[in-house]
């Protein structure tokens, strides 16, 4: 007996509205980007890291910079070939195609500049900020599901999904159903989000929370690129996902060292 999600092709199309599309894809990150917001909010205000006009300034500019970041990393850096031919479809960002390593460079970038502009402690802040991307993370791995992408191999376990021809990797087009990736990467998400969410209660040192996520979710997109078969770079045999987390993760083991013999300053 086949399953309801194994009979189920999903339209990245939610409703049509006279000539404008409700996707799918821009409604799940929206809902993603106000969730995660409205829990920084409650955890910077409550401690009184930001005032409320502070975090409106700040939430801002972190949003916007984050989703040029995500779009500039999926352009430049796993799609060059394509774009380079086909500039005019490189603001079509409703079609999907963003970078969590370009999100992730973006953000941090700007939540330094920021804190060091306004003359707030960066770690304190950032802190505060990771579990919320984390969740962030973990609603908007669904628009993967509504467009069609990101999914993994081809399985005949019961928990399989169906992909469209049209939308089936080169190579794979025989095949009928494939791994779910979105959904794994969401539960480990979410999961790790309330990880993340526990430590933030707990007393641990300054900036450490930031490391974790930035280690955690590193390690998070190494396995997954095991299952994954979009199209990507490949450098000395690895794919350059997997290549991106193996250089954080040591990066972070670097910094969780210096933390312990010597704390961040601001």
């Amino acid at each position: 007996m086949e399953l309801f999600w194994q009979n189920y092709l999903p339209s990245p199309i939610l409703l049509n509205i006279g000539p404008f599309e409700v996707r799918w894809y821009g409604l799940i990150l929206v809902s993603a980007i106000v969730l995660a917001a409205w829990y920084v909010r409650k955890q910077l205000l409550a401690k009184n890291i930001l005032s409320a006009k502070q975090f409106e300034d700040f939430v801002f500019w972190t949003i916007v910079l984050s989703l040029v970041g995500a779009r500039f990393g999926h352009v430049v850096f796993f799609e060059w070939d394509y774009y380079s031919y086909y500039p005019e479809n490189i603001i079509k960002i409703w079609q999907g195609g963003i970078s969590i390593q370009g999100a992730l460079l973006f953000g941090l970038l700007t939540v330094i500049f920021w804190a060091k502009k306004n003359k707030v402690n960066f770690w304190k802040l950032a802190d505060n900020i990771v579990p919320a991307v984390a969740l962030g993370q973990a609603i908007g791995r669904w628009g993967n599901y509504f467009n069609q992408e990101l999914f993994g191999k081809p399985t005949d376990g019961w928990w399989g999904i169906p992909i469209g021809q049209a939308n089936r990797v080169q190579g794979y087009v025989g095949y009928q159903y494939f791994h779910p990736t979105f959904f794994y990467e969401s539960i480990l998400n979410i999961t790790f989000f309330l990880i993340l969410h526990k430590l933030l209660k707990k007393k641990i040192k300054t900036g450490l929370l930031l490391l974790i996520y930035l280690g955690g979710y590193s390690f998070i997109r190494f396995l997954m690129e095991f299952v994954r078969i979009d199209d990507t770079a490949v450098v000395w045999g690895i794919r350059l996902p997997q290549l991106i987390s193996l250089g954080v993760i040591a990066v972070v083991i670097y910094f969780i060292f210096r933390l312990y013999k010597k704390p961040p300053r601001a």
